[in-house]
């Protein structure tokens, strides 16, 4: 199977300390024209909020939606600076290993 065609699950979560009291968060990024509606997030039992989301393997530059703010994932593996003056997140998704018996 060609990489470009593999699509990859990946969790995103956001903290329930960073937004105790919020009401509608979502993830929003290059993957889904930065729409908020696309890729809500639910509460866990825990607490925090998660989705899954299915994606290419590569670089993904996103955030999170909180209450109609942008806020970076204080779990994402780094930053690119925004062309409004905050920071984006950054996450690399990698391809899943299989492994098959012989």
């Amino acid at each position: 199977m060609r990489l470009d065609t593999m699509l990859v699950s990946v969790t995103f979560r956001y903290p329930r300390d960073r937004a105790p009291q919020g009401r509608r968060v979502s993830v929003v990024g290059s993957f889904n024209g930065w729409d908020p509606a696309a890729h809500p997030l639910e509460r866990t039992p825990r607490g925090d909020w998660a989705t899954t989301v299915f994606l290419p393997p590569g670089r993904v530059v996103y955030g999170f939606w909180v209450d109609g703010a942008i806020r970076p994932d204080p779990l994402g593996e780094g930053r690119l600076a925004s062309t409004r003056g905050s920071e984006y997140s950054v996450r690399y998704v990698r391809p899943e290993r299989t492994t098959s018996g012989a």
